[in-house]
């Protein structure tokens, strides 16, 4: 709905952009306004109405229709406001069929692993404004919450945009109780409040959100507002936890370390392999990171944004830590991540070691990461031990991704690596063997891809224990 879209004549639809059939450009729509604005939303409505899609169709998967109904319903004042009677009696006859073919397709699918929130979402506006039998929606809706939340608070995706939408998710179907006089189950506001709070932990000193499993800051606003309804929530503290992102904040520091374990086919689908990767922020400036993600939530993304190579982790072989295509994403995968945080004399460690590496590669990688007390300075001792004995050679690349603000300077012996911000705060990255310096992409806002650098620790695994050693310190 640009100003250039407008004006284009006789352009009510496009039949190749997925986004067109969910409807979401109703929210848009809605906002411009005008009479010309309206009279095109009626347009296209009518015209996605009067096309025959076949049942196969990919514009009746499950979670489009959830996406339709909630649009149409939510956005019904707006493109109904100037039809005739006959013209409303076909937009509630459609409203009517998208929520008779989502509540079958629930039934036969039958698995709440199956099934996004929205759908019951939807399933449950409709339901209250149609004084329908609607307890066994709101059970299935605490089950979904218990099936996707886990003990930390955290979403089941790792990914801190998806925890946002979630939130969101559960204030809406909250408001929508509330509104018909019913009392929000204690899951629902115990959930608000508990990734709420966790939420608040996922952002870098410059507010941006950290970079994990498919993360980007291209909803930064809207992440925002849902971060900023719970105001008085103390940010939930992640040193100690199972499962997800640790998370070391003090002072002008921020410190994010992927310990998540792939434990379903859902979250794999998504699943980045960044396995002890971690991204670094210090007073309004972020460091390190991972490359991060095209914001394309219907169809695929670029693969290569999910490779290990495109994380700030260890890498055996070029190969990735997770197996990433589409029919094997579940079969090689970390079977195990231990991971301990210890709060020592001098210094923080957060200690984890992966298996992902043991079946194809015969290795177990183990990361040390101490986070000093005296002064800013992060040292790190990555390690690659052999499984198995006179087991080949391979070779190993560790990689620290750095963001378009750092400019860098190798030094003459390739074992130091000088970095300046564009706010002149400068750090030294040092390394027990020779460094390089390679090329590498950002993308921050999910959209554009910057060009940037990234330090590089490349050597051969030849003993039974190998062990690289580095520090990045602030300069004072």
């Amino acid at each position: 709905f640009s100003k250039k879209y407008l004006n284009t004549k006789d352009k009510f639809y496009d039949e190749s952009s997925i986004n067109y059939h969910t409807f979401n450009w109703l929210f848009a729509a809605k906002k411009i306004g005008g009479a010309e604005v309206v009279a095109i939303a009626k347009k296209q409505i009518f015209n996605w109405n009067n096309k025959t899609y076949k049942i196969t169709s990919f514009v009746w998967n499950i979670n489009y229709v959830a996406k339709r109904l909630i649009s149409l319903i939510y956005n019904f004042d707006f493109y109904a406001i100037s039809s005739t009677a006959k013209e409303k009696k076909i937009y509630k006859m459609m409203i009517v069929r998208h929520f008779f073919i989502l509540n079958l397709q629930t039934k036969i699918i039958n698995s709440i692993n199956r099934q996004s929130i929205e759908v019951n979402k939807a399933l449950l506006l409709f339901s209250l404004i149609n004084k329908l039998q609607h307890t066994k929606i709101l059970k299935l809706i605490n089950n979904q919450i218990r099936y996707n939340i886990d003990e930390n608070g955290f979403h089941k995706s790792i990914n801190p945009c998806l925890q946002a939408e979630y939130i969101n998710h559960l204030y809406e179907i909250k408001n929508m109780c509330l509104f018909f006089k019913l009392e929000p189950s204690s899951e629902i506001k115990f959930q608000i409040m508990n990734m709420s709070s966790l939420l608040k932990n996922l952002f870098h000193k410059d507010n941006t959100i950290a970079l994990f499993n498919g993360s980007n800051n291209a909803n930064y606003k809207s992440i925002i507002k849902i971060n900023n309804l719970y105001k008085d929530i103390k940010a939930k503290n992640l040193n100690n936890i199972k499962n997800g992102l640790a998370v070391f904040d003090y002072n002008k520091l921020k410190f994010f370390f992927d310990i998540t374990k792939p434990t379903s086919k859902l979250l794999n689908l998504n699943l980045h392999a960044g396995t002890l990767s971690f991204e670094m922020s210090y007073d309004k400036e972020k460091i390190i990171t991972n490359c991060g993600s095209i914001e394309k939530r219907i169809g695929k993304k670029p693969e290569f944004l999910r490779y290990s190579a495109a994380h700030s982790t260890i890498v055996l072989n070029n190969t990735n830590i997770s197996e990433l295509v589409e029919k094997k994403s579940y079969k090689r995968i970390p079977q195990i991540i231990e991971y301990n945080y210890y709060e020592l004399k001098d210094s923080f460690l957060y200690e984890a070691m992966h298996d992902g590496y043991k079946d194809n590669l015969k290795s177990i990688i183990k990361r040390k990461i101490f986070i000093s007390k005296r002064n800013t300075k992060i040292t790190g001792e990555d390690t690659i031990i052999s499984t198995k004995l006179n087991a080949q050679k391979k070779i190993y690349s560790i990689r620290f991704h750095l963001t378009p603000n750092c400019s860098c300077l190798i030094t003459n012996d390739k074992k130091s690596i000088l970095i300046k911000t564009i706010s002149k705060t400068s750090w030294i990255f040092k390394s027990a063997n020779k460094l390089t310096l390679e090329d590498s992409i950002y993308i921050n806002d999910g959209k554009r891809i910057n060009k940037t650098k990234q330090i590089v620790i490349s050597g051969i695994a030849s003993t039974p224990k190998n062990t690289e050693r580095w520090s990045i310190s602030k300069i004072e």
